[in-house]
């Protein structure tokens, strides 16, 4: 016999990102999002409410830590199976993961876990005592990282879990979570946008999201930053603050005392809302145009603060070989870059902080 499972404020169940949790179950709004649980059973399926204008959403499926599935999902409810044929008599760890990054330009666009069907039960919830954060644009959300000799903007070209995100986070035995939106930027989006920043929606679960369910489920409200304490928050925004800057839409020296004061007032919000943590500004993965700045915005926030927890960070550049999809890392580069970071975490001593 069956047995059905709800996804909400289950304990047995891990959330990893910001997910909206509820009495309808747990919406996944970024990527890299997701629930992970222990269950002993021989078959295993979830239900899930899914609606996307334009912009087809996407799942992985990992089983013990290997990817076993990656599902387009359906446009509208269905039930998926994550398993059938296993042995009861082992327990088998499961995390589903949001693949697809946040779409902010589709008005509806959402996925929400609803219920959990196996013929056995869960187990021993999952346990991290590392937490990881990560803020970004399309390097975090690993676009390049899927098909990698596409030069079409779609979902299929991004990979939550080729993504240095997920492999710094495997590697150091992490939760975490990312926010992360193509394009953005820390004061400029790559076309100039001063509103496509993530600075500015960092104190909400998913403040860029425009679909109105999404934010029926919470997608707008205010983040609760005491549920998870991070160990690091990692900051991987200028690339395309150098992309506008380059198109000259802007005066040069208006725009890196912009973004200069946007970064230390950015700094500042973070290390708020995130008392004990080591923040890292990681930069570099394609080219170093702002590192000037970004150094500087470090340095002059330590001066006003005396806070010796921040650090910058510079990446490995990638060479032409590590280059895929739309001039993106390959997954070859991003293994490389979490090799970086993990191995510069270490160095800091930051499982020490708590």
């Amino acid at each position: 016999m069956n047995n059905t499972i709800r996804i909400d404020k289950n304990d047995k169940i891990v959330h990893f990102g910001r997910t909206g949790v509820s009495d309808q179950g747990t919406a996944l709004f970024w990527t890299g999002s997701a629930v992970e649980f222990n269950i002993s059973a021989s078959e295993l399926s979830v239900f899930i409410e899914c609606r996307y204008a334009e912009r087809e959403l996407m799942l992985d499926i990992i089983l013990d830590g290997e990817r076993s599935q990656k599902l387009i999902l359906k446009n509208g409810p269905d039930k998926y199976t994550i398993f059938r044929g296993m042995n009861p008599e082992k327990p088998i760890n499961v995390r589903i993961v949001r693949d697809t990054q946040c779409m902010p330009d589709d008005i509806t666009s959402y996925i929400l876990l609803t219920e959990l069907e196996a013929d056995g039960q869960l187990t021993e919830a999952p346990k991290y005592n590392f937490n990881i954060e990560f803020i970004g644009d399309s390097l975090t959300s690993g676009e390049g990282c899927g098909l990698v000799k596409r030069d079409e903007w779609a979902p299929v070209v991004f990979d939550a879990l080729e993504s240095y995100t997920y492999q710094v986070a495997r590697l150091l035995g992490a939760r975490y979570s990312v926010l992360s939106q193509s394009g953005w930027g820390l004061y400029a989006s790559w076309d100039g946008n001063l509103k496509n920043v993530l600075p500015d929606y960092y104190e909400l679960v998913c403040g860029t999201s425009k679909c109105k369910r999404a934010i029926s489920l919470g997608a707008h409200d205010s983040y609760d930053f005491s549920t998870t304490e991070m160990d690091v928050v990692v900051i991987n925004l200028g690339t395309n603050d150098g992309n506008a800057l380059n198109a000259g839409l802007f005066e040069k020296d208006e725009f890196i005392a912009a973004f200069k004061k946007k970064g230390i007032e950015f700094l500042k919000k973070v290390r708020s809302l995130n008392s004990s943590c080591l923040i890292l500004w990681a930069y570099g993965m394609l080219g170093y145009e702002m590192e000037p700045y970004i150094k500087e915005i470090v340095s002059e926030y330590i001066k006003e603060t005396c806070d010796k927890r921040v650090k910058y960070l510079k990446l490995p550049k990638c060479g032409p070989a590590e280059l895929g999809a739309r001039f993106h890392p390959t997954p070859e580069a991003h293994i490389k870059t979490a090799g970086y970071i993990v191995d510069h975490i270490r160095s800091e001593q930051a499982y020490m902080l708590r």
